[in-house]
């Protein structure tokens, strides 16, 4: 399967993840459906950074054609794993917080949740307009793939930051 046709599937799996997440908010409650917006958008974007280039760094060019196991040194391939790994873990504790404190509206949580966005977002901007387009007609040579996943991702994260502060509703008599 062609990789841009992969990132369009769970881009298009991610937003209807989203969409029944909003539909169901009446049902499950408006800080479970923020919570689960931000994992949502956690998963979509740590898959497209950090898990693929994990990937990446144990990859040779045979297996993927990204690939720089066999490029680079192994003090190299360490870091660059070593970077993706613990940014993963970074994503998995914010995923923890979401699911836990931010769900109950902490302030720390939803303030934290909000700095993740912010720094996640301005990085893969910043990459996406001076390195590496992700298929976005940016720059003279706009290729490659990636940014309708990440769209999704941070568009999730973003809906479950604005539900999260949204003040209850309250029934009138």
């Amino acid at each position: 399967m062609d990789t841009q046709l992969i990132v369009l599937v769970w881009a298009v799996a991610g937003l209807v993840i989203a969409a029944a997440l909003l539909a169901a908010m009446r049902w499950i409650g408006r800080e479970r459906s923020a919570a689960w917006l931000v994992v949502l958008g956690l998963v979509l974007v740590a898959v497209e950074e950090p898990l693929l280039t994990a990937f990446w760094a144990l990859s040779t060019p045979e297996t993927d054609h990204d690939g720089i196991a066999s490029f680079v040194t192994k003090a190299t391939q360490a870091h660059v794993l070593d970077s993706a790994l613990l940014a993963t873990a970074g994503f998995f504790a914010l995923g923890c917080i979401a699911l836990t404190r931010f769900r109950r509206a902490e302030r720390w949580a939803v303030r934290a949740m909000g700095i993740g966005w912010l720094a996640a977002a301005a990085i893969a901007l910043l990459s996406t307009l001076t390195l590496y387009p992700r298929g976005l007609p940016i720059g003279a040579a706009p290729h490659g793939y990636g940014w309708p996943q990440l769209a999704v991702g941070f568009a999730a994260w973003a809906a479950g930051l604005w539900l999260i502060r949204q003040p209850p509703k309250t029934l009138q008599p």
